[in-house]
């Protein structure tokens, strides 16, 4: 019996043992853990703390580069002089134009070429034939059947039929190609020295102003009257002028050759 007690014991001193030898196992393998943990928490905070270092020795050697640039002065480099671009009429001095076209030559620049010099001893050819059914009066007036009443008269009335010529009375440049209500179709001639021959009471004219004109020439034809000179009938206006005052040019007729 005491035998067995041994033997009873000597099993419950071997299982307190091995229990014993266990636990201390499992705390060396806990310790074992818990430093191996303090090493990488060790190493990790060495390794994040060398990191932050270096980015910290990154980002101030960048600001010692950006310093340094800012600091530094910029190359200069050899530039040429700036021009201003030439204004629209400096161009048009020195270039031809492109886009936009050049003005034509007014017609009357055929008056460089061809020169009139009216002289009161050549006189006037008569411009139509008919005969004079009023007379040029501006010191009194006379009547104008028409319109029933007394005026001055600055031109003369050539009695004519719709559709006959009517010449240039000297050698003139034209001048004005218009329309006017009282006179209708009319043209204007330069004879030179300040004088001048409009003739009224005409077809469409077939000349352009800068024209030029030997006398004899067909200036036009004539067309009915306006309504101003509807009782006088088809007549040729013939007004002349110096200077722009008017004047008769039946004084000038007198003087024309044959």
């Amino acid at each position: 019996m005491l035998l067995g007690c041994l033997v009873t014991v000597s099993a419950v001193a071997g299982v307190l043992v091995w229990q014993g030898a266990g636990r201390k196992d499992e705390e060396n393998q806990r310790r074992a853990e818990s430093e191996g943990s303090s090493e990488q928490l060790l190493w990790n905070d060495e390794e994040t703390t060398g990191t932050k270092e270096e980015t910290t020795k990154a980002e101030e050697t960048k600001e010692t580069v950006k310093e340094a640039r800012e600091t530094k002065p910029a190359p200069t480099e050899a530039r040429e002089p700036v021009t201003e671009a030439p204004t629209m009429e400096a161009r048009r001095e020195t270039e031809p134009l492109e886009e936009e076209e050049a003005p034509s030559e007014a017609p009357a620049a055929v008056s460089q070429v061809q020169t009139v010099n009216f002289q009161v001893e050549n006189g006037l050819r008569w411009p139509a034939e008919g005969n004079v059914i009023m007379e040029y009066s501006m010191d009194k007036t006379v009547y104008f059947p028409t319109l029933d009443l007394y005026k001055c008269n600055p031109a003369v009335l050539i009695q004519g039929e719709v559709g006959m010529p009517v010449n240039a009375a000297a050698d003139a440049i034209v001048k004005v190609v218009g329309t006017d209500a009282e006179i209708g179709n009319y043209v204007t001639l330069d004879l030179g020295n300040g004088y001048e021959l409009t003739y009224g009471q005409l077809d469409e004219p077939q000349i352009n102003p800068g024209d030029y004109l030997e006398a004899g020439a067909q200036v036009g034809t004539l067309a009915s009257p306006t309504k101003y000179y509807v009782v006088e009938g088809v007549n040729l206006y013939l007004q002349m002028t110096k200077d722009g005052a008017p004047i008769d040019p039946l004084d000038f007729v007198d003087y024309a050759e044959d």
